[in-house]
């Protein structure tokens, strides 16, 4: 009897990755060529990591031009226009102690306004954005604490976000005869959107886009 081709049993290493295991890690974006600007990662508040209940909006597009041409009449011929990125969105549950989402929209009126909030700088209110994918179960090096995750080969894929900033924060409804979580929601734009991902057999991401 011939043998298939396909194998009959997957493997860890082989087998799709999860999309609920994700961590966030915000750096500010910096530029030492710029006289005022700030160091990567001096921010207070724009450099932390983050556990989110849901990312959307890792989305890529580019628009098509077309044209016509003189004696080619019987179709269009296509060019590529400008790419642009879809908002991200973030969700996560209020919790004690975690106001970055309402900090960082203090610091985006602050260098809109020129006045800003008191104690608040207004000189950066944008800042660089890892995505980190994690493995599951994890194949590598067992994890000892939280603090280690992005150290190890626990992350499997990466979405870099670049140049981000707040455009809108919004927080669940209050409702006395609702028995639900709180949740903040963060929407940024941004100015690109790179993925790397890890060969196979290996823990060490490569760049694809």
């Amino acid at each position: 009897m011939a043998q298939s081709a396909i194998s009959r049993f997957s493997k860890l290493a082989t087998d799709p990755l999860r999309n609920f295991r994700f961590i966030v890690d915000f750096r500010v974006t910096g530029d030492p060529g710029v006289p005022g600007s700030p160091a990567a990662g001096t921010s207070s508040f724009l450099k932390f990591k983050g556990g989110f209940s849901s990312i959307d909006g890792l989305n890529i597009s580019t628009n098509s031009i077309s044209y016509r041409e003189g004696g080619m009449n019987t179709t269009l011929h296509q060019v590529p226009g400008m790419t642009s990125f879809s908002q991200i969105t973030l969700n996560r549950g209020v919790i004690l102690g975690q106001s970055e989402g309402i900090n960082w929209m203090k610091q985006l009126f602050a260098a809109a306004s020129g006045e800003g909030i008191p104690g608040v700088d207004g000189s950066t209110f944008r800042c660089d954005m890892d995505i980190y994918v994690l493995d599951h179960p994890i194949t590598g090096t067992p994890l000892i604490s939280a603090g280690d995750i992005l150290s190890t080969s626990a992350y499997k894929m990466k979405f870099i976000v670049h140049n981000a900033f707040i455009v809108n924060l919004n927080y669940s409804s209050l409702n006395a005869t609702d028995n639900q979580l709180m949740y903040e929601t963060m929407s940024l734009v941004h100015e690109g959107l790179s993925v790397q991902l890890a060969d196979f057999g290996s823990s060490v991401p490569a760049t694809l886009t």
